[in-house]
């Protein structure tokens, strides 16, 4: 574990404030190579342009934690030509987050989101430390946390399966993590990324019988005259707010970077089911380290006309009142049947929150096992 000392927390103000910060919550996991970041002029726009709705309404907190690390005293006494700079200190960042005061809650509970955290215990207490006089005299008496700018997106602590290369849009945390937040907050809630081994859906056969009709879907419309399908089918945990329109608005403009593949179910005109679906595009954030640097964006423009070889299902449901009709399979054999024209070779879905008994077991009954386990926390301020 990392030494550190001489802390010193800093709360972002104005738009010059929110760029430093997110300068210094980029640097924590700059040099982890599995970290897959968020495109960096996407990340830009979110934070800095306060053209978000969603964001606005909850207030964000940008607070960050430096020190100084300590560093082992090296004996220069038999050095010829002692290096006049060894020794020098300068200042880390250790700890980063965005504070969100959903006001659609009424149960005293802030979100920690984007929270980055260094090898260091103290480092993470002081951060929530910090946010506690921040937040307290709100009536703030409990975080979640960490939560993606909204909770429907890269929420919880990645416990296991280090060693695999996260996908797009779920949660990444280094090894060391899990321990952390162990010993300083309380589990809240569990959630299971699902994935079908690759090759496993060539054979797509024939089309699955069933009472809908199965259109392409414009994916804005689940903000619009679909939102009450879309909010009533996103599973619930947490006493997260049900996505309302600025939230699904935000979501779709996070996802929307990329192009995607969406389909509707029909079943007398009405509309019953969805499926949204995109191609992975992890790799080509990693590599290029999420197109921070001029050379690293015009890297990102050249992998991303490559064909990734999985697809992430992002969000899914059908309507309660026609489930068990085989709907679900309808859609799923229509995101199948794009897959050999595509070149995927594997599929992943969630993180699927471990309350979501029926869509867990739909993904199972597909073919798909769970792989990677998040872990979502609660830290009392009281």
């Amino acid at each position: 574990m990392a030494q550190y000392f001489n802390f010193r927390v800093e709360t972002a103000e104005g738009y010059w404030g929110r760029a430093g910060f997110l300068r210094k919550w980029w640097r924590i996991y700059a040099d982890d190579s599995r970290w897959t970041p968020p495109a960096w002029s996407r990340l830009r726009q979110a934070v800095l342009s306060k053209q978000f709705a969603h964001l606005e309404r909850s207030r964000p907190h940008y607070v960050v934690v430096e020190a100084l690390p300590r560093r082992r005293q090296a004996n220069v006494s038999d050095q010829p030509f002692p290096n006049i700079n060894q020794g020098v200190l300068m200042e880390e960042p250790v700890a980063a987050a965005v504070v969100l005061i959903d006001p659609r809650r009424t149960d005293s509970t802030a979100h920690l989101a984007m929270l980055h955290a260094a090898n260091n215990r103290e480092s993470l207490e002081r951060l929530l430390h910090a946010v506690q006089e921040h937040v307290g005299h709100e009536g703030i008496r409990r975080l979640i946390l960490p939560v993606g700018l909204s909770p429907y997106l890269g929420t919880g602590v990645l416990q296991d399966q280090f060693h695999l290369e996260p996908p797009l849009h779920a949660p990444y945390a280094p090894p060391y993590v899990p321990e952390l937040f162990s010993t300083v907050c309380r589990p809240l809630g569990r959630s299971l990324l699902f994935t079908m081994k690759p090759g496993a859906y060539t054979d797509v056969g024939a089309p699955v019988p069933g009472p809908a009709i199965i259109h392409p879907l414009n994916p804005n419309q689940l903000a619009a005259d679909l939102l009450p399908l879309f909010s009533q089918t996103v599973p619930a945990w947490a006493d997260f707010p049900l996505p309302d329109g600025p939230e699904t608005q935000f979501l779709l403009w996070w996802i929307l970077r990329r192009p995607v593949l969406a389909w509707m179910a029909e079943v007398d005109g009405r509309p019953v089911g969805y499926l949204l679906a995109q191609p992975d595009g992890s790799g080509p954030l990693r590599r290029s380290r999420g197109g921070r640097s001029l050379l690293g964006r015009l890297l990102l423009q050249s992998l991303e006309l490559r064909q990734p070889r999985s697809v992430r299902i992002l969000f899914m449901g059908v309507d309660q009142e026609y489930r068990q009709r085989g709907i679900g399979r309808q859609l799923w054999q229509q995101m199948l049947s794009a897959g050999p024209a595509s070149g995927w070779q594997t599929v992943t879905a969630g993180p699927l929150p471990s309350t979501a008994r029926a869509g867990s077991a739909f993904l199972k009954a597909m073919g798909l096992l769970s792989r990677e386990t998040y872990l979502l926390h609660r830290y009392d301020l009281d």
